[in-house]
């Protein structure tokens, strides 16, 4: 049939059902998208809510274990400095120690080479003698000590 015959009004009916049953159907189809539409743009607000909690925790925790990474270099720059100062005390101790035992060695030296001079100064043959061969001992028995010790 074609459009001449027909006048505006003469659609057949069945057409006009089909029509709007389609445009019923698309409506149908239009709210059920725009209901997921809306679902998903929950989920999506969700989700970046979600992940903007996420990021804020964990940049919280990077700024604690970052407070904690510098009180543990302060504690050990603390321990450090605390064992270099017991060192130096412990070294300045040694330091004098041995010091004090060189002086101690040194004067002792003295007084037995002053003792010598004496003797030799007095001339006598004995005492010379016997002042070396005391002297020899006290040596033999200070390098035997000496030894001993280390």
């Amino acid at each position: 049939m074609s459009k001449k015959g027909r006048s505006k009004g003469d659609k057949p009916e069945a057409e006009t059902d089909s029509v709007q049953m389609a445009n019923e159907e698309l409506r149908a189809k239009l709210t059920n998208i725009q209901i997921e539409f809306q679902q998903e743009k929950s989920k999506v607000g969700k989700l970046r809510e979600r992940l903007q909690e996420a990021k804020l925790e964990r940049e919280q925790e990077q700024r604690r274990h970052t407070a904690y990474i510098s009180e543990l270099k302060a504690k050990l720059h603390e321990e450090k400095t605390k064992e270099l100062q017991a060192l130096r005390e412990a070294l300045i101790r040694q330091h004098e120690q041995e010091a004090a035992r060189t002086a101690k060695i040194k004067e002792g030296e003295l007084q037995r080479l002053q003792a010598t001079l004496n003797v030799l100064r007095d001339g006598a043959a004995d005492k010379v003698k016997t002042a070396l061969l005391a002297d020899a001992r006290e040596e033999a028995r200070r390098t035997f000590d000496g030894e001993r010790q280390r």
